[in-house]
Formats: structure tokens, sequence, C-alpha cells
């Protein structure tokens, strides 16, 4: 852990956040944090533990994998995942190759995952083979591949891993306003319909980010060791959270659910300073 003062990883956010994309701000955070450990994914055994630098090297290399596997700038980025380590690096990913994510509930059955896949347009969707075995994605038009995390569902899927290599492929440098460029496209809960896809900006996301770290708001810092069993679908796990905690240098203690025994447990080794919850 670096040893700064406690408050000096929010100064750089007392400012606008006019021009700051996503992606520049927690690769930011892994340049002037290194050390620090930027997640921990309580769903291997024994769990994942991964530095900001370590996190921003994966970050690259996905958002280059996803390039080369045909993403675009403006493309959607399926993310069809629990809490983990992947969900966090796809995420992240995605905004750096220029795309924007479209985040699926992982309870979601055969017919929602293929309404979102069709209706967001994803070209990419990023699983594992025990959320997708059994469901057909075919005939998605869009749809171009399918890569499982951790177990392969099927005949075409590739391994994440493959996205992990890294390769020479050039990265896209942002041509328009943080404001006008799509970052995530999470979905409504369709209470009165079918489920909406609600467009954010990177400024959106950046902004509301920022707030939270406005004097007398919320008394996050780098030294924070956050448990995250809220899901990351879902916008106040990913941009109340997530996108916080690794904009400032914090730690991020995944759980893919909430389950009493486990989270005690973390709570006493993993140190955790906050967990906030419904």
């Amino acid at each position: 852990m670096t040893t700064s003062h406690p408050h000096n990883s929010r100064d750089r956010f007392l400012r606008s956040p006019d021009g700051v994309f996503l992606h520049q701000a927690v690769l930011s955070a892994c340049e002037q944090f290194p050390t620090n450990v930027a997640i921990v994914d309580s769903s291997t055994t024994p769990p994942t533990r991964i530095t900001y630098a370590q996190y921003a090297e994966m970050v690259i290399n996905v958002a280059k994998g996803l390039i080369v596997a045909g993403v675009e700038p403006s493309d959607r980025v399926a993310i069809f995942l629990a809490n983990s380590w992947e969900f966090a690096v796809t995420l992240h990913a995605a905004n750096l190759a220029g795309a924007a994510a479209t985040m699926l509930n992982p309870s979601y059955r055969e017919r929602e995952v293929r309404y979102q896949l069709e209706n967001s347009g994803a070209r990419v969707l990023v699983s594992d083979g025990p959320q997708i075995t059994g469901m057909n994605l075919g005939g998605l038009p869009e749809l171009k591949r399918v890569y499982c995390t951790r177990t392969t569902g099927s005949v075409g899927d590739t391994p994440f891993s493959e996205l992990l290599r890294g390769t020479s492929a050039s990265l896209p440098q942002p041509s328009a306003d943080p404001r006008d460029t799509l970052a995530s496209l999470p979905y409504s809960s369709g209470t009165t319909g079918l489920p909406k896809g609600v467009m954010l900006s990177h400024y959106n996301l950046v902004s509301n980010v920022y707030q939270s770290y406005a004097p007398g708001s919320l008394p996050w810092h780098h030294d924070q060791r956050m448990l995250t069993y809220l899901p990351l679908y879902h916008i106040y796990g990913l941009n109340v959270l997530l996108n916080p905690m690794l904009m400032l240098g914090a730690t991020v203690v995944l759980m893919p659910r909430f389950q009493v025994d486990q989270a005690l447990r973390l709570f006493v080794e993993e140190e955790i300073t906050t967990a906030p919850s419904v």
C-alpha cells in the first residue's frame, strides 16, 4: 500500500469531469497506485488478488483482443456474469476499445438473454459455461463471438484467456466528447413493458462518481476495502461501488452474491471498511 495522505487520492477529482473518459480515470489510478490491490475475487479458491498494475495490463490486453475480434468504436460488448474480476476487466476494456458495455442480469433465462443481446446489438458476449449451457444463441445478427471466462459452454465458444494474451493491435483514440460517447448500456427492469436500454455516456458515469468525492460527501479514499455483493450489472454496484473505488485506488472485494457466513468471514479476513447494502 502507498503511504500518501488518505485524502490525496481524491484531490484530482475536485475539478470538472469535462473531457474525462471512464477508462482513463481508472487507468490513471492504476498509474498512481500500481502496488495497491484493486480487486479481490472471493469466487475463486484461493481468492484472486489483482494489483492496479496487473489490472491495467489486463484491461489493455483485453481491449486489444476485442479489437482483433472485430469490435469497433460504438459497438456493444455484452457481459453476462456474476460479480467477478472478469466482469470488471471486460467493462473497462470495452470502453478502452471504444465500445460500450451492456450488462445482463446473471439470473436471466434464454429468452431474456436473447432479447437484450438482440436489442442492444451486442457484437461480443463475455459469459461463462454454466451461464449459457443449453441456451440457443444462434440467429442473432450482430453477435459474432462468445467468450467463456472459466468453463467452456459449447462448441464455438472461445476461452476468455484468448483475450488476455495481448496483441499488437492499436487502441483507438477517442474522437468525440465524453458527453456524447456511450460508455454503458444497462437495461431497466421492464416493469411496464420490455426492459429498455439506458444510454449512459462517459460523462454521465464520471461526473456521478466525482459527485461522490466532493467535500462533505462520502468519506472514501484509497485505503478503503469495500465488500461488494451488490450486483455489478445494476447501476448501484457499477457506479456507486466498483467505479468509484477503482478510480480512487481502493480495494474492491467481490462476492458473486450475498451469503451471510461468507460475508462475515470476509469482513474479518479482508479487513473490510465498508459494505454498501440495500
